[in-house]
């Protein structure tokens, strides 16, 4: 059986939203907001990747010398996979809470291996 179909999903799409530890949308964290936005739209699943240090327009500064702030920059990357329609129709959402105007990415994926339910 295809992959895919035990999925419900003709085609799979990534969306990527980087992020930093200290984003908010309102009171929460970033990163948890958009988890909860996928959880109540219905999309397949989402998670969050914690990232050791990275460079670019608001990228992590490891030589900060205050731990705090550091922390705070500390990049996080939400990953999400399903259709491309589903994903496409949750980007409005998802720009409603992405007030730090993070970077999104969308691309097409190729599924190699789903293991839904139990696996006893």
């Amino acid at each position: 059986m295809n992959i895919l179909r035990r999925a419900n999903i003709d085609e799979a799409s990534l969306l990527r939203v980087y992020t930093l530890a200290g984003d908010r949308s309102g009171k929460k964290n970033l990163a948890e907001a958009i988890v909860e936005a996928a959880r109540h739209e219905g999309l397949s699943g989402a998670t969050v990747l914690r990232g050791i240090t990275g460079f670019g327009r608001h990228g992590y500064d490891p030589l900060l010398l205050i731990e705090q702030l550091a922390l705070q920059r500390q990049p996080l990357i939400v990953e999400i996979i399903d259709s491309p329609d589903k994903l496409k129709s949750f980007l409005p959402i998802l720009f409603a809470l992405n007030q730090a105007k993070r970077l999104v990415t969308l691309e097409p994926i190729r599924i190699h291996s789903y293991h839904a339910g139990n696996l006893a």
